[in-house]
């Protein structure tokens, strides 16, 4: 019994943690999360294959008089360069195919893809796009749908190559 006079006997105090204030903030974090909470816009795949950035050979090369274009020519040769300039505040300006300007807008633009891509005489099955570095995102989407559509419609496989305007044809416009 003299052992147990000289210990003083520990309280057994119960340490207890508030669980609502947790919970509050949870929900609250939960709350603000889910509220400001905003999707990225739905983005459509389309398939696109591409080339370099430029031909292999110069387009304004004199092309041989022949009635039909040559099956047996790479692919690289058969290139529809397009440049598309950026008009007030992105928007699409000027549309160049070729050596010709385009006037009218997409459907214009869409017309002619198709006259030149359902002509057996022009060997063009692939694009160069020569974009604007000014040109909106949303500007050069529809035009990509423009030329997706117009190669389907020829029943050919959409190649599109893209290379940004240097600072010498961006001044020349």
């Amino acid at each position: 019994m003299s052992q147990n006079r000289g210990r003083k006997k520990k309280a057994h105090t119960s340490l207890e943690i508030p669980v609502t204030p947790m919970l509050d903030m949870a929900f609250q974090l939960l709350t603000f999360f889910i509220l400001t909470y905003h999707p990225m816009p739905s983005e459509v795949q389309f398939v696109m294959n591409l080339m370099p950035a430029a031909p292999a050979t110069d387009i304004n090369a004199q092309q041989p008089e022949a009635a039909e274009a040559n099956p047996d020519l790479p692919a690289s040769l058969k290139t529809l360069e397009t440049t598309l300039r950026a008009g007030e505040g992105g928007s699409l300006g000027r549309i160049i195919l070729g050596e010709n300007e385009i006037q009218g807008g997409l459907d214009a633009l869409k017309r002619e893809l198709d006259a030149n891509l359902t002509d057996p005489t022009l060997p063009f099955e692939q694009t160069l796009l020569k974009v604007d570095p000014e040109l909106k995102y949303d500007a050069l989407m529809k035009v990509i749908d423009v030329f997706s559509k117009a190669f389907s419609d020829a029943k050919k496989e959409p190649k599109v190559a893209f290379a940004e305007l240097s600072a010498e044809e961006k001044a020349a416009q």
